[in-house]
């Protein structure tokens, strides 16, 4: 819904979405509370001496124009999670925020602390969730040995009625690996008009007309841990650097590049990194991609640290970078919460209306807000990096509901 509000709060983004000062005239009520100001200030003139006087002009000035700098033009300033309306944000859900850069949490049930079976020691590190034609959940999860992240055995396929839980990891096969980090892609063959499942893993794209299966070759894609979507007849994907975006026609074909992502304006590199991207297409045809991004020198009250980026895109060609799009604490219904220390591999779903209902993200299952910065085997600089404390610890698949 449109809103006529003026606001002077500020967005709080870093980095290249930074907007340029500017004085919003066309809100009325900051005309009148401009003319009410000046006002009192010519009531005040004569009592109040020359000197003082104008020093309060200039701070009041100022703040005016601080308070406005962060005003809204486009739908950009917006994250291109809203519209620009009267100079303000108007968000969607579940995004909030002045600039509507913030998924907005709500509590989420206790049955998704950890999708899979906690008790089991092997590690989960998150997968793609689709919807089957009879509304059941299915989900693709790589299970790895304990203490690994790497080199899964074996690809879990679990169901649920409730995306929340609980699933069912039994009741269908495990499935070979050949990979890790998988994704997937639901589309409608162009020439058959027939719905196809997709899974991408290890440079090779599965497809079947049921998500059951069984899965048949069906192509290939560039790069490693692929972030892949349908639009108009075309893939695309970018992978774990996301500094490209790749696109063809046909999964049997060469990939041409259709887009370069700028990182110049990121912080330093040495420090700052993205990775684990996950692309989609609003409804109003803007490309958003989100991130796991962390710092390597970020040990000491990891609920706080670096821990996503957001991207997006009018067209898919230019892109925008924002900083942490979601956080660390999750408040959960049976009156408990859990500040991770990471949150990695975010995949985003979807209902059947296209409204974004939660976010699903692998976990380390066990440190929290404290880290693990006296640990020595995956340090860096001298302590061992928040987003590192997963390789020692039980390694899991949460989902978070979103406020939809």
């Amino acid at each position: 819904m449109a809103s006529n509000r003026c606001t002077c709060k500020s967005h709080g983004l870093q980095g290249p979405t930074a907007r340029p000062l500017r004085v919003a005239t066309s809100c009325p009520s900051y005309r009148q509370a401009l003319h009410s100001t000046f006002s009192l200030f010519l009531d005040l003139w004569i009592s109040i001496p020359g000197a003082v006087m104008t020093t309060l002009i200039t701070l009041l000035l100022l703040g005016v124009l601080a308070v406005r700098s962060n005003a809204c033009t486009t739908n950009n300033d917006c994250s291109l999670n809203g519209v620009c309306t009267g100079g303000s944000c108007v968000c969607d859900k579940p995004w909030k925020g002045d600039a509507c850069q913030t998924l907005g949490f709500t509590t989420t049930p206790a049955s998704a602390k950890s999708l899979y079976n906690v008790s089991d020691p092997r590690n989960t590190w998150n997968g793609p969730i689709v919807t089957g034609p009879d509304g059941v959940f299915h989900m693709y999860v790589p299970l790895y040995k304990v203490g690994s992240l790497g080199g899964p055995p074996t690809m879990l396929h679990g169901i649920a009625k409730d995306v929340t839980g609980p699933w069912d990891w039994n009741s269908r096969p495990e499935m070979p690996t050949n990979g890790e980090n998988p994704a997937a892609v639901v589309y409608k063959n162009v020439t058959t008009g027939a719905t196809v499942y997709s899974i991408w893993i290890g440079g090779v794209v599965r497809v079947s007309s049921s998500p059951d299966g069984p899965f048949t070759d069906g192509g290939r894609y560039p790069g490693g841990n692929p972030a892949p979507l349908f639009h108009n007849g075309a893939f695309y994907t970018t992978s774990q650097g996301t500094t490209t975006v790749m696109t063809t026609t046909d999964l049997g074909k060469k990939w041409d590049v259709y887009a370069d992502i700028d990182h110049s304006g990121l912080p330093d590199p040495t420090y700052y990194h993205v990775e684990d991207p996950f692309m989609w297409i609003d409804k109003r045809g803007n490309w958003h991609i989100i991130n796991h991004a962390y710092r390597n020198d970020e040990f000491e009250h990891c609920g706080s640290s670096i821990v996503s980026a957001h991207w997006y895109s009018t067209n898919g060609k230019n892109w925008t970078w924002s900083t942490q799009p979601y956080s660390h604490t999750v408040q959960y219904d049976d009156g408990t919460s859990h500040t991770y220390t990471t949150l990695e591999r975010p995949n985003l779903h979807f209902d059947s209306t296209g409204q974004l209902t939660h976010l699903n993200v692998a976990a380390d299952l066990v440190v929290g807000d404290e880290g693990c910065a006296n640990r020595t085997k995956h340090a860096h600089f001298g302590h061992t990096p928040c987003d590192n404390c997963k390789w020692d610890d039980h390694a899991g698949t949460i989902i978070i509901a979103l406020d939809s």
